[in-house]
């Protein structure tokens, strides 16, 4: 494959990626809520969440990487920050969508967990699947040439996300077919749709909507009538050694 349809096949790949990104999030409401990004990479996809009405926080810890995300920086404040320990308080963010690119199922459930920590309603989880039909044509047929990024099973993440956190749990995934189809011109390029539901796709994101905490009942609605003390009168006829000098005159 050459520098042009690398690149051309790259571009279709992103767009697919926006697109299902786009698709997991609708659900969410975006007006003054905050997001925080964990591993926004080059910050392709700040300008997608920006648009969608965000108040955006990003997070990237290669210093590299995180110099191309800060051309967002009039819409996203981009900081320095691992995904396994954040700077955040619990429960700062109302969403969160963190991309697992860290090597290893502990440091995947760490990321999970720190995550799960800073957001209040939800949390969106994107990764290279390798339970997908084209990560397993690329095993056999091109395992010399690298790999879009670590991979993970879509079935290991779902389970530790929903040991990890209550709530409910949706998916969705894109790019399902060949890499060779992963191009505008190819005929067969409508087979990397987005997937609801179906881990089929080689880039999944995988939802949770964590279920809201119960209301805290003010505790004068939860005292009884017979708790509540009755107002006592005032007395209003001036100082206590008056109003005792009158009654001895009586």
């Amino acid at each position: 494959m050459d520098d042009q349809q690398a690149d051309t096949a790259g571009q279709f790949t992103l767009q697919m990626q926006k697109l299902l990104l786009q698709h997991s999030i609708a659900a969410w409401p975006r007006r003054g809520r905050t997001l925080l990004e964990i591993n926004c990479g080059r910050g392709d996809f700040l300008p997608l969440l920006w648009e969608c009405g965000f108040d955006m926080t990003a997070t990237e810890s290669d210093p590299d990487l995180r110099a191309e995300a800060d051309r967002m920086a009039d819409r996203a404040e981009v900081l320095a920050a691992a995904d396994d320990h954040l700077p955040f308080d619990d429960g700062e963010f109302d969403w969160v969508v963190l991309h697992l690119v860290s090597h290893g199922t502990q440091n995947a459930l760490n990321a999970m967990a720190e995550a799960l920590r800073v957001a209040s309603a939800g949390v969106a989880l994107t990764f290279w699947n390798a339970a997908s039909l084209p990560y397993m044509l690329h095993r056999v047929t091109n395992r010399k040439n690298p790999w879009h990024g670590p991979v993970f099973c879509w079935w290991q993440v779902w389970r530790a996300l929903r040991s990890l956190a209550a709530g409910s749990i949706s998916g969705a995934s894109v790019l399902a077919g060949p890499q060779g189809t992963w191009n505008a011109q190819c005929v067969l390029s409508r087979c990397n749709r987005v997937l609801p539901w179906l881990p089929m796709g080689a880039w999944g994101i995988i939802r949770i909507d964590l279920n809201k905490s119960r209301p805290v009942t003010p505790l004068p609605l939860r005292l009884g009538r017979r708790r509540m003390r009755r107002p006592e009168p005032v007395m209003e006829c001036g100082h206590k050694s008056q109003t005792k000098a009158v009654n001895t005159e009586r």
